[in-house]
């Protein structure tokens, strides 16, 4: 381990490559590579440009994981102690992420692997375990406090500011949108848009309208939930499945759901 390093350390060469129990390791020169204690990496790679820093904590695990840094611009990864990242992408193009301690990040049962797409600021706490997409857009910030579960099928994006606070469980297929994700043209210039894109569909290069998303602390997020952007909820909510929240404030304490409005007609066979 002292010789592996060394190599890290030296980054002499333009590019260096390393192979860990089957796992690819490249470090662009001045990209910084920081190991800890009793790391282990199978079956991964892992990609850090010049200028960019990624530092991974004692006694963690990367398995069937692609950790890549694209832009170079001083960008950073820190993966604290004790965690397990399996079967998951996590991309950064420019900004920070940071992991706290005992994290589990892990694929559920989606054959999709989960991803963590960030232009912006991601941070984590402690004890967390998730399953969930993270899109973060225009240096948009999303922080995930400790203790939460967020399962399989849910999907942060944010262009502006996303926080959950502590011992939250967040249900199956939700949504977290800070923004309206696309920008609404006129028809003739989306049309123009359109053709200079193409192959690709749908790509903006300016922020559409945002506002913030908060959950506070202990809630119960059911399965479906859609919460939208200028959203904030309380602590020790409920929110019942399928529920829709759009720029709503919601205090302490409160159980939400949609109520249905079912209409039975006789049949005229």
């Amino acid at each position: 381990m002292n010789k592996i390093k060394q190599v890290f350390k030296a980054l002499t060469e333009k590019r260096i490559k390393y192979l860990f129990w089957g796992s690819k390791v490249t470090i662009e020169q001045g990209g910084i590579f920081k190991l800890g204690k009793n790391v282990h990496i199978k079956n991964s790679n892992i990609y850090v440009k010049k200028g960019d820093s990624l530092t991974i904590g004692d006694n963690t695990q990367i398995k069937n994981t692609s950790i890549s840094m694209i832009v170079g611009e001083k960008s950073e990864i820190s993966i604290g102690n004790h965690c397990t990242i399996e079967a998951f992408n996590l991309s950064l193009i420019n900004g920070i992420i940071r992991i706290g301690d005992y994290n589990l990040l892990q694929k559920g049962s989606k054959v999709v692997k989960p991803h963590f797409d960030v232009h912006g600021d991601l941070v984590i706490g402690n004890y967390n375990r998730l399953r969930c997409d993270i899109w973060i857009r225009f240096h948009g910030k999303v922080e995930i406090g400790s203790r939460n579960a967020i399962n399989e099928g849910t999907e942060i994006r944010s262009d502006e500011s996303i926080k959950i606070g502590d011992y939250n469980q967040i249900s199956y297929d939700c949504v977290f949108w800070d923004t309206t994700t696309h920008n609404m043209y006129k028809a003739d210039e989306r049309r123009a848009i359109t053709d200079n894109q193409y192959p690709d569909f749908g790509l903006e290069f300016e922020k559409p309208k945002t506002a913030p998303i908060s959950i506070g602390n202990d809630c119960w997020i059911g399965k479906g939930v859609s919460v939208l952007k200028g959203t904030n909820v309380g602590n020790k909510c409920i929110v019942g499945y399928g529920a829709l929240l759009s720029n709503v404030s919601i205090g302490d304490n409160k159980t939400l759901f949609n109520q249905p409005n079912l209409k039975i007609i006789d049949n005229q066979l």
